[in-house]
């Protein structure tokens, strides 16, 4: 079966590998969660998932989704304080790590993420049926932890302060912007660094690339594990992957500026031109 994805670094707490999910499936305590969006759940689907239901962005009126609705959703899903959770997605797992941030935002850590997603467990030959997953009742409570969260005052309150990052992961035409279109204004938060959060994607496997990649791609852009690193998108959603990708680098001090590039712009604040 032998996976070819993170060999180094199999036993993450954070990152589960398809050959170790595929050994804990019977476990009573986990929930495997497929947070696809579209209809390929009904298709396919790992054996035991239970589906996220459309709700892969977690977000509600441009920010994360309220306690008490999100309390609902896990309960609904089986998930109370004592499951351990592995989440994937077909997406280079753009939507598994959000689900990965908002449960540790609601203080629960006992979560991980399949690497390379649903695509890497297919191409192994793992098992997949379309049946129903019968769920028992459950209680999630939640408990924020503002640990994991940056505010706009909180990053304005970082710029250009020594051992302080911003770091934008959006698209190179998104960092490069220097018009404004129907959605977007042009440029960047002032002092921000730039990496796609794509480049922390294997392109063939779908998985995160190994540890000592991550950290020479951090590293190559002034970013050093004693920093305290905000990441930023458009909407808290690829600063989630790339937040998720710095804390598998071994990087701790890191939180995600869920208000993003929308509420940056949103508040009138300053922005920053690439020449």
């Amino acid at each position: 079966m032998g996976s070819a994805c993170n060999e180094e670094n199999p036993d993450s707490k954070i990152l589960a590998t398809a050959d170790y999910l595929a050994g804990h499936l019977n476990d009573d305590d986990l929930r495997v969660v497929d947070a696809r969006l579209g209809e390929g759940f009904d298709v396919a689907h790992i054996d035991g998932a239970v589906a996220l239901n459309g709700s892969s962005y977690l977000r509600e009126d441009g920010d994360v989704i309220p306690a008490d609705q999100f309390g609902r959703l896990m309960s609904k899903l089986g998930i109370d304080g004592d499951t351990n959770v592995i989440v994937y997605d077909d997406g280079n797992n753009l939507f598994a790590t959000r689900l990965w941030w908002v449960l540790n935002y609601y203080g629960h850590h006992r979560v991980k993420v399949l690497d390379g997603g649903w695509d890497h467990w297919v191409q192994q030959g793992l098992p997949v049926n379309n049946h129903s997953t019968e769920i028992d009742c459950a209680e999630f409570l939640p408990q924020t932890d503002k640990h994991q969260i940056a505010t706009t005052s909180d990053v304005q309150a970082a710029i250009g302060l020594p051992q302080q990052v911003v770091l934008d992961a959006r698209g190179d035409e998104e960092w490069q912007r220097t018009e404004a279109t129907p959605k977007s204004q042009p440029g960047h938060i002032p002092g921000a660094v730039h990496l796609v959060w794509s480049q922390l994607i294997h392109p063939k496997s779908m998985c995160f690339k190994p540890k000592n990649t991550l950290c020479e791609l951090f590293e190559a852009q002034g970013i050093h594990p004693q920093d305290e690193i905000i990441t930023y998108c458009y909407a808290g959603i690829r600063a989630a992957h790339t937040l998720f990708a710095l804390k598998l680098a071994g990087f701790n001090k890191v939180r995600n500026y869920e208000g993003s590039w929308l509420a940056w712009t949103g508040a009138g604040c300053p922005v920053e031109l690439n020449q």
